[in-house]
């Protein structure tokens, strides 16, 4: 008698049947213990990754191997002839170089393991913190390398500081090269970040 009562296909787990009404009866819940899918790898991305990878290295390697020995003439008082000092000009000299070549070895250094971590989900958010520290390096340090190598190149009448790129010219050549290098990395590195945002924005459920 009580089984007549019960409606037609009712089981008597309504813990089952309304989750099932809840969550659809097309959904399928994931099996305990499954893995979780790694995030899809964006091809450009990744090029621009190993194009700041490359461009950091060689800007460092550049700026770190510049060196230059040159032989000046320096002019005697009264009848003191004229007497010939070899002089150097070394990366080291310039505490804005030194800070250089530092910050492109730390921005090649955090690219190469993020290039390791880039199926990790969970280092998603460590990475673009990362980004924007390696863009704050990268520009910070092209923009006091450039202010050097400017001064060098032009001097400061003000102060009556003289111009030395006509005496070592090949080393303020091979460190304006590294500069240009090191910049467009820093260019590269923003428009990664700039895409990575893009994409987390595109896959948020709040817009």
């Amino acid at each position: 008698m009580e089984s007549r009562l019960k409606p037609a296909g009712f089981s008597g787990n309504f813990e089952h049947s309304s989750r099932r009404g809840y969550m659809g009866s097309a959904a399928v819940l994931p099996a305990a213990g499954a893995a979780k899918a790694r995030p899809p790898v964006d091809p450009c991305c990744v090029a621009l990754r190993v194009f700041v990878l490359a461009a950091t290295l060689a800007a460092a390697v550049v700026m770190a191997a510049n060196r230059q020995t040159t032989t000046v003439q320096v002019a005697g008082a009264g009848a003191v002839p004229p007497l010939k000092v070899t002089v150097t000009a070394k990366w080291t000299y310039s505490s804005a170089f030194v800070y250089f070549v530092v910050a492109n070895a730390m921005v090649f250094a955090f690219c190469a393991g993020a290039l390791v971590a880039c199926r990790s989900r969970s280092a998603v958010v460590p990475v673009m913190v990362g980004d924007l520290v390696a863009l704050a390096l990268l520009f910070s340090a092209v923009g006091a390398s450039a202010q050097f190598g400017l001064l060098g190149e032009r001097g400061n009448s003000h102060v009556r500081w003289s111009k030395v790129c006509d005496v070592y010219s090949r080393f303020c050549e091979h460190a304006m090269a590294a500069v240009a290098v090191s910049l467009i990395a820093a260019f590269a590195d923003l428009i990664l970040l700039m895409l990575t945002i893009l994409t987390i924005h595109k896959a948020s459920s709040y817009y």
